[in-house]
């Protein structure tokens, strides 16, 4: 079991700098199907020896495939073209939410084999009724039986093409405690239950929390042939309100994985009670499903409206849920202001779900540094929302899984070493 704060290598020897030249040149024909040796060689500066002789290894391997003439425009014999062979190797993946589980099987050019989403309420464990005392309920067990019978299920996974199983969650990792808390989900579960479903799998299990995951995939869709996005706070608004920040190329978490819960930063001290036992947490408005309620309550309606109907009816100007967003949007702004505050980090992505509501609130977002030129702090800070999807949570997994921990010709363990744990660049 590997979570997402990793330990970097910490040997310089002749195996891990095959293992990292073999990486690079994976890497490299993943993100550019049809790329040749010759190619590698020259983006590289490796030798055509050293080129040759790993790409051989990977073909080998059955990780990549040749495919034929490249098309060139060179006279004389053409280069054979490479890509990644979809079927060599599978990532099963799973995205945890208050609602229920969404799996996905990709194959390792990351393209979608299967798909399902399978409803199972958090709230069946009490955690969100008024009368829950704050704590959370260990629903490890639950839940690691359920991924294992979605696997088993899934016509389309081999277990001996099952490269891990990865998991991202909206909540922490508390080390010393050897558990995961799902502060959005208010449950539990300890890291036991994730070692069973380990061993009875006899596959790795990779965990990662749901705002970092977003963080990375935005930084891979970001990230330029010659440039690298170094700084940025991605905010996800989904069933809770987390933030993934990156900060100088590396995840931000701190000693004890903790940062980024922007939720908890209180709005109004008198306000709801949290489950972290503050009150008037950000995160107690400002989720889809607090939304939602508010809208529909003062529209009436029956039930709660999607995000999209909710931007509609804004975009139409609609009084009674322009004051529902601009509200909610004012309350955002505090937490992502806050964040800038202690980063300095002014690039910020919102994503998660919340997007969907359109232009109207994010511009109602853009709107604050503007309209308060006299506070500097919160001049230049540029808001988007993410390219990466709807369900980016997933594509930063499988793409952080596949470039900083799985390895090719090196035992997992003994490319990290046993000693000392660091957080790895991103």
């Amino acid at each position: 079991m590997r979570y997402m704060t990793m330990r970097e290598p910490r040997m310089n020897n002749q195996k891990t700098i095959k293992e990292e030249n073999i990486k690079t040149l994976f890497s490299l024909i993943s993100s550019d199907p049809g790329v040749t040796r010759a190619q590698l060689g020259r983006i590289t500066a490796l030798s055509p020896t050293t080129v040759s002789t790993l790409v051989d290894e990977l073909v080998q391997r059955g990780l990549v495939l040749e495919t034929g003439p490249a098309n060139t425009q060179s006279a004389g014999r053409k280069p054979i073209a490479l890509q990644v062979n979809p079927r060599g190797r599978q990532l099963a993946l799973f995205s945890l939410s208050r609602w229920g589980i969404r799996f996905w099987l990709y194959n390792l050019a990351l393209e979608e084999v299967d798909t399902r989403f399978v409803e199972y309420s958090a709230d069946r464990y009490g955690g969100f009724s008024e009368e829950a005392d704050g704590t959370e309920p260990d629903a490890g067990a639950d839940y690691m039986s359920l991924i294992e019978s979605i696997l088993v299920k899934s016509p389309y996974c081999d277990p001996a093409r099952l490269l891990a199983v990865c998991i991202c969650f909206p909540g922490i990792h508390l080390a010393r405690e050897k558990s995961f808390s799902w502060s959005a989900m208010r449950v539990s579960f300890s890291e036991s239950d994730v070692l069973q479903l380990e061993r009875r799998l006899s596959v790795p299990v990779f965990l990662g929390n749901a705002a970092l995951c977003r963080a990375y995939a935005e930084k891979k869709q970001l990230d330029g042939p010659n440039s690298r996005l170094e700084d940025l706070i991605y905010v996800t608004v989904r069933d809770g309100l987390g933030a993934g920040v990156i900060a100088g190329g590396a995840f931000l978490t701190g000693p004890e994985n903790s940062a980024g819960e922007i939720g908890h930063v209180s709005v109004d001290y008198k306000g709801k009670r949290c489950a972290c036992g503050q009150r008037g947490c950000v995160e107690q408005y400002v989720t889809l499903d607090a939304l939602a309620e508010r809208v529909r309550q003062v529209m009436n309606l029956g039930q709660a409206p999607t995000m999209a109907a909710i931007g509609e009816y804004c975009t139409k100007g609609n009084e009674a849920v322009c004051e529902v967003i601009d509200d909610a949007a004012a309350m955002l702004f505090t937490a992502i202001f806050s964040t800038v505050c202690i980063t300095g980090i002014k690039r910020v992505v919102i994503g998660g779900g919340i997007e969907q509501l359109g232009e109207y609130f994010l511009g109602r977002l853009r709107a604050f540094p503007r309209d308060n030129p006299h506070n500097k702090l919160s001049q230049n800070i540029d808001i988007s929302y993410a390219r990466s999807g709807l369900y980016g949570d997933i594509r930063g997994i499988a793409q952080f899984y596949l470039d900083h921990v799985f390895t090719i010709t090196m035992d997992s363990d003994e490319h990290w070493g046993q000693n000392g744990r660091r957080q790895i660049t991103a």
